[in-house]
């Protein structure tokens, strides 16, 4: 008897193919982990890591543009305002414009942080946009351009409200503008925000709170160029006002969002080169703004864009303070998210303001209680107030979390009335760098209620329409056919 071997079938070994996402993100992690190694062990100085760090966040913006749609990816967006505002100071040392970009210069306030409060600042800030492109990266698809004709039936209905809406918000923004140059100028909103609010009547604040996603739904379902041209400059006419005073963030945010709404409705490729003309230009506006409101009428001793991005980075320095005294902060870390939640629904100023009301005042307080009092203030931080909750792991989740909110957006930016929600809450995530972590939360809630209000207005507008002109399918009888 013989005892053959069986012979088996030689199985054929197909090897997965690695993405090169994941070779992307590979490789800004060890680079990540490289430099900290580096740092840590004082082969890397400060600059050093400083310049790496503009380069990591630089790159990650050229990625995003290429690999996510050139600019339809709402990443991008974030990803620029993220290097603007955390590391903009960053920029102006690379531009030569600072000579110490982790010096904490705020409300007179002049020191130097610990090297490793230093570090661990760029090491957040870098974290902070790989993770944010990370998952933004993986989960990329891309989508249809949003087919709008579905909606264009709520466009009439739309203008009418707009039309009504816009002499009331032109009326409000005059009474405050006139109300702040009378009582010390942009100051004024944050000492006293009920004085503010008080020249108006109730119902003349309340109109503008439709008037916004109002306007919002115009641009996004309206597709023909000329009228939709018409109710943007008129906006944006009465929100030159606000301007004029001072308040330049909503403003610049929502032009930004229109932007990225353009270019989700836009099947044409986009310039590099208009691209970075209007982001110049918003920077240059930005940066006027604060000229005005501060009455800087000094010479600048600098570039222009070295001056801008030095100035808007400042929220930088709070995310040093939040770092180095931590333990200062954390215990009212729930009592900032808290607040947060009513932002959009209960205005606060500095007369009803105690310890624990937001992360902005108490480090306004720590740095100089009499700048404070005078009307002076530093901006927040989402690292920052991310940090003082859960140190590093929970800046990286809640960086990873803000990605996945903006591949959400990404993901469903072709459905219509989706994409104007998405448009709705944008603003506010945008400004997440210089902002409180939850203020998105607290706004997405109010347009939620402003959008319910429309939808039962729309429902009034349909039922009174329908009775005045009444269909003619019932009255029509049917043609009578002649026998054969």
């Amino acid at each position: 008897m013989t005892a053959a071997a069986p012979t088996w079938p030689v199985a054929h070994q197909r090897r997965l193919p690695i993405p090169a996402a994941a070779f992307e993100l590979l490789a800004y992690l060890i680079v990540v982990a490289a430099a900290t190694l580096a740092f840590t062990a004082g082969w890397l100085p400060v600059n050093g890591a400083v310049v790496l760090t503009v380069v990591l966040l630089a790159s990650l913006i050229v990625l995003s543009w290429v690999h996510l749609g050139q600019g339809r990816h709402p990443v991008f967006l974030f990803l620029c305002t993220l290097m603007l505002f955390q590391g903009g100071r960053l920029i102006a040392y690379c531009l030569g414009a600072e000579q110490n970009p982790m010096r904490v210069i705020l409300m007179a306030s002049n020191f130097d942080p610990s090297r490793e409060v230093q570090g661990t600042t760029l090491l957040c800030v870098a974290l902070a946009g790989v993770c944010v492109y990370a998952t933004s990266r993986l989960t990329y698809r891309p989508v249809p351009v949003p087919d709008t004709n579905s909606a264009r039936k709520y466009l009439p209905y739309l203008y009418l409200l707009y039309f009504l809406s816009l002499p009331v918000q032109l009326f409000k923004n005059y009474r405050y503008y006139q109300f702040a140059q009378e009582h010390g100028g942009y100051l004024s909103i944050f000492l006293s925000h009920k004085s503010v609010t008080a020249t108006v009547p109730f119902l003349v604040r309340i109109v503008p709170l439709i008037a916004f996603p109002v306007f919002v739904a115009i641009f996004v379902f309206e597709r023909r160029k000329p009228p939709l041209y018409l109710v943007t400059i008129l906006y944006l006419a009465t929100a030159s006002l606000l301007l004029a005073l001072g308040a330049r963030g909503g403003t610049i945010s929502l032009i930004l969002v229109l932007w990225w709404v353009g270019r989700v409705k836009s099947t044409k490729r986009s310039r590099v080169m208009a691209l970075a003309i209007f982001l110049i230009g918003i920077l240059f506006i930005g940066n006027q703004i604060r000229r005005v409101r501060e009455s800087d009428d000094e010479a600048p001793r600098m570039s222009f864009v070295g001056e801008a991005t030095l100035i808007e980075g400042a929220p930088m320095n709070v995310t040093e303070i939040a770092i180095q005294y931590r333990s200062h902060f954390s215990p009212y870390s729930g009592s900032y998210l808290f607040r947060e939640l009513q932002n959009a629904f209960v205005a606060g100023d500095k007369s009803n303001y105690y310890r624990g009301h937001s992360l902005d005042a108490d480090a306004s307080v720590f740095l100089s209680p009499a700048a404070f009092n005078a009307g002076a203030g530093v901006a927040s931080s989402y690292v920052a107030e991310a940090y003082i909750a859960g140190t590093l792991p929970a800046v990286i989740l809640v960086s990873l979390g803000i990605g996945f909110a903006l591949s959400v957006f990404h993901k469903y930016s072709s459905n219509p009335l989706l994409l104007l929600m998405f448009a709705l809450s944008l603003p506010e995530i945008l400004i997440m760098p210089r902002a409180q972590l939850l203020d998105w939360a607290s706004v997405l809630a109010r347009n939620t209620i402003s959008v319910l209000l429309l939808v039962v207005g729309w429902k009034t507008y349909s039922l009174i329409t329908s009775i005045r002109h009444p269909t003619s399918g019932n009255s029509s009888q049917a043609p009578v056919v002649p026998a054969d």
